[in-house]
């Protein structure tokens, strides 16, 4: 009988001690009305490196084209010399201004661009040199094979459009040609 209130006791401290043991942090006070008891609680946030970067349409697995039409009616032929606007493409590449937003946390970024060529009929290329773009002097356009480094960014969302010409100096062989630039954007 002895041993079972002995241990019935042992249960009932071990009970009474567990939430004191678990707890984060804890006052008792006693005494007349006004008495308070505080405790205090820990906050920690934790946020890594992030980058948004869109080119053209807001839409994910969107790649949109811009396209340069030398054909009859376009007002100019292929090696004119003379620079040559977009006219046509599909989404917001369409009129060849492209909408660009970048997105980020960190103050300097990296944004390279990274061309293959222009592949068109029985082998022939057209170089991405014989494109260039402009900015609207918010966000720089790098030159296509080219990265910028650092490029600031300010934590926070920059707004820009850049805008594609085809410099029509040199002539090609008639076909239509196509290609991608991969832009890429890198926390530093």
């Amino acid at each position: 009988m002895m041993t079972r209130k002995l241990m019935l006791a042992a249960a009932v401290a071990a009970t009474l001690s567990a939430p004191m043991l678990a707890s984060a942090d804890s006052d008792l006070q006693v005494g007349p009305t006004g008495t308070a008891a505080q405790v205090d609680l820990g906050f920690q946030i934790t946020i890594g490196d992030f980058v948004y970067f869109q080119v053209g349409s807001a839409a994910a697995g969107t790649v949109d084209r811009v396209d340069f039409d030398l054909t009859a009616g376009a007002g100019t032929v292929s090696g004119a010399g003379v620079a040559f606007a977009a006219n046509g493409g599909v989404g917001d590449g369409a009129d060849g201004a492209l909408n660009v937003v970048l997105r980020t946390n960190v103050a300097n970024v990296q944004i390279a661009a990274s061309p293959g060529s222009l592949a068109g009929p029985g082998g022939a290329n057209i170089p991405f040199a014989d494109i260039s773009a402009t900015d609207g002097g918010v966000i720089d356009v790098p030159d296509f094979g080219a990265t910028i480094t650092p490029f600031p960014a300010a934590p926070g969302t920059l707004n820009d459009t850049w805008t594609y010409m085809y410099d029509n100096a040199n002539v090609y062989a008639p076909g239509t040609y196509t290609g991608t630039v991969t832009y890429t954007v890198t926390t530093l």
